[in-house]
């Protein structure tokens, strides 16, 4: 359709699958879709039915078995491991359910991890940290450290974490599953924000229904495929 979003990820007739002794496991059979620039896709389905494998294909940290995966117009079946990791350092941001926060570290330095592999200065880096953190609303909270705040703060973090190096693609693996239902209405509206932006995709792989209304597009998924790709007509947004 000639309104539609350029593609950000393209994902066709992709397999994986993993050896178990003798056996061979099928995680993902066929998998066909594609995530747009400047939408929130939601990938949506029971336990075990290969989300978070499919999460970790798209995000270069999983080889597959056979069909196509291209990231940015970035052929990943062709690139090599090493070219894999530098696209991802500098293309990919994650946010994770558990945080995955640096307890020793205070809430700048761990903003600042992304900024300091890419390359950046301390001193940069840290300017950089504080600016992010005002932006996800907890300016002054930087000398903190991630025990001192709540899981919905620290969700904040690990985004503007994610968010440090200015990533073209936002990776999330059930990010509101642990929260309350007013701290992840938060996290959506921010999810939502950045989504909006043109160049940018944002996926989340989510069991929390409660989000749903907030994607533009929900890949559903179902015994390792996926199964149908619905658009909402009126994703919720931040007013």
């Amino acid at each position: 359709m000639p309104d539609e979003k350029p593609i950000a990820v393209h994902v066709r007739n992709m397999s994986k699958s993993f050896k178990q002794r003798s056996n061979v496991v099928h995680a993902l059979i066929d998998v066909n879709f594609d995530a747009r620039k400047g939408e929130l896709l939601m990938i949506v389905g029971p336990s075990g039915c290969g989300k978070t494998t499919l999460l970790s294909v798209i995000a270069g940290t999983l080889r597959f078995d056979k069909g196509e995966v291209d990231v940015f117009g970035h052929s990943l079946h062709d690139m090599k491991d090493e070219d894999i990791t530098e696209f991802r350092k500098k293309n990919i941001g994650f946010i994770f359910q558990q945080y995955h926060l640096i307890k020793s570290l205070n809430i700048l330095e761990n903003i600042s991890i992304p900024l300091i592999l890419n390359g950046l200065t301390r001193k940069l880096a840290l300017e950089k940290a504080e600016y992010m953190l005002e932006k996800v609303g907890l300016k002054g909270r930087g000398k903190d450290r991630p025990l001192n705040l709540s899981g919905g703060q620290q969700q904040r973090v690990a985004i503007a974490r994610a968010l440090s190096h200015e990533p073209r693609l936002l990776i999330c693996d059930e990010p509101t599953a642990a929260l309350d239902a007013a701290s992840g209405a938060k996290i959506l509206e921010l999810l939502t924000d950045i989504a909006a932006t043109p160049d940018r995709c944002v996926i989340v792989v989510t069991h929390d229904s409660r989000i749903f209304k907030y994607a533009d597009r929900v890949v559903k998924m179902d015994d390792r495929k996926v199964m149908s790709v619905e658009s909402n007509q009126n994703p919720q947004r931040n007013v």
